[in-house]
């Protein structure tokens, strides 16, 4: 895969990354808890600690977290592949929503 991936290329590459290994894409609930457990492990690291020492643990331990965000994104995709969720219609339209939600008086959102 490219270096740099839109999130719906991301989704086709998993889609095709099951289909090619024989992975079943039928809905269930494993891809909850995969997620679910990918979360829990991050947040372990972070647990019990102060802002200062949440930086610094975070810099100095920053493959821990990529390799879980890279995880959980890998998992995100399969989950909506499982619900045939359009990932790019679905993070559009939340993002919509926020953005509206955090309008200024103005009628303007802080991007």
């Amino acid at each position: 895969m490219k270096s740099s991936t839109s999130i719906k290329s991301a989704q086709k590459f998993v889609k095709k990354f099951a289909i090619n290994n024989n992975w079943s894409d039928d809905p269930n609930i494993d891809k909850f808890d995969h997620l679910h457990e990918e979360l829990i492990e991050m947040s372990k690291h972070l647990r019990y600690k102060g802002s200062k020492e949440m930086k610094e643990y975070i810099k100095a331990n920053r493959d821990i977290f990529e390799d879980g965000i890279g995880d959980l994104f890998f998992a995100l995709c399969r989950l909506a592949n499982q619900l045939e969720v359009d990932i790019d219609k679905s993070f559009n339209l939340v993002t919509g929503r926020i953005i509206a939600k955090y309008k200024d008086k103005k009628g303007e959102a802080k991007i």
